[in-house]
């Protein structure tokens, strides 16, 4: 909880030291770094890899563009059915998950995603396929953001309060048998868990959380297209959490700010940068196992990994059975 009130701290102070041509990258870093998180809750914590998150994430993006521009919905409607979508959809992949695992969990979420993404794009008089929808979706809020600044700052403080009730979750007993399924799926089953439930549970939270950010982020864009249900979004938070470290909590959001910075940088320089992000994502696979928060704590052996909520009353694997 600490480094979240730190990084909390440091990014709502942003606008005061980072130029307003930068802000639009700052913010959609902490956007973007609070989905990675979210996603985290079922990949890095609960061991389930997953390609179709980009799901979450669009869904709540066109609920948010939907409601404002086409069916006049209030705020309060538009954030029910954001929750509607996200935690039913999670609901549904955690039960389509009771039987797969690994490769074959990962290839489902995928189609499961791309399934998504086909029906939002051939329904283009609803959702305007790929022309996407555009509009001033802030109007919906209760109250005047006028400037890119004060939008960081507002989603600073959703983003943060998310993250923080994510890790609320994950402390929880739910958040400690989720983590001991990964460590052991059958010698939780022994112990009177049923993995089924947890399993799901970890969807429904990471897909409530993912579907909730994606409506912030048309809010940032005033724009929903298909781009943002796209299966390369989902492989995006995917290395983000293995290049920051997926068995720790903010690993997720490191990994996001450093693949985004590094694409910023080189796209001023080069038309090759995803080359330089390849190499990147190489390298750090192969010299950093535990991600970049792994740094200094060594190379442990399988069963032995840094705990998820490493630094942050971190829950063991005999804490998770316990």
């Amino acid at each position: 909880m600490l480094g979240l009130a730190v990084l909390f701290a440091a990014l709502f102070l942003a606008p005061f030291f980072v130029p307003l041509y930068y802000m639009s990258i700052v913010t959609r870093i902490v956007i973007i770094g609070a989905f990675a998180v979210a996603f985290n809750i079922v990949f890095g914590f609960g061991g389930m890899p997953s390609l179709g998150h980009a799901a979450f994430f669009g869904l709540g993006g066109y609920m948010m563009g939907l409601g404002v521009t086409r069916w006049d919905w209030g705020l309060g409607t538009i954030l029910l059915g954001v929750v509607v979508v996200g935690a039913g959809l999670g609901l549904v992949l955690g039960i389509l998950c009771q039987r797969v695992n690994g490769i074959y969990l990962l290839l489902m979420t995928l189609a499961v995603g791309q399934a998504i993404y086909g029906l939002v794009f051939q329904n283009a008089r609803i959702t305007g396929g790929d022309m996407g929808i555009s509009g001033a979706f802030r109007d919906v809020l209760p109250f005047e953001i006028a400037s890119r600044q004060q939008f960081h700052q507002f989603a600073v403080i959703v983003c943060v309060a998310v993250m923080a009730l994510l890790w609320l979750f994950m402390v929880s007993p739910v958040g400690r048998a989720i983590v001991g399924l990964r460590e052991s799926e059958s010698r939780m089953g022994s112990l009177g868990y049923n993995p089924g439930i947890y399993k799901a549970a970890a969807f429904v939270v990471s897909g409530l959380a993912c579907s909730f950010l994606g409506a912030l982020y048309a809010l940032q864009r005033g724009f929903v297209g298909t781009d943002g249900l796209e299966w390369t979004l989902s492989a995006t938070v995917l290395l983000a959490a293995i290049v920051g470290g997926s068995r720790y909590f903010l690993g997720p959001f490191v990994g996001v700010a450093v693949i985004v910075a590094i694409e910023a940088f080189f796209q001023e320089y080069t038309e090759r940068y995803t080359t330089i992000l390849g190499i990147f994502y190489i390298l750090t696979i192969l010299v950093l196992p535990n991600g970049i928060l792994g740094i200094g704590r060594g190379r442990k052996p399988p069963g032995d990994e840094p705990a998820p909520l490493e630094d942050h009353a971190r829950p063991t694997e005999r804490e998770a059975v316990s």
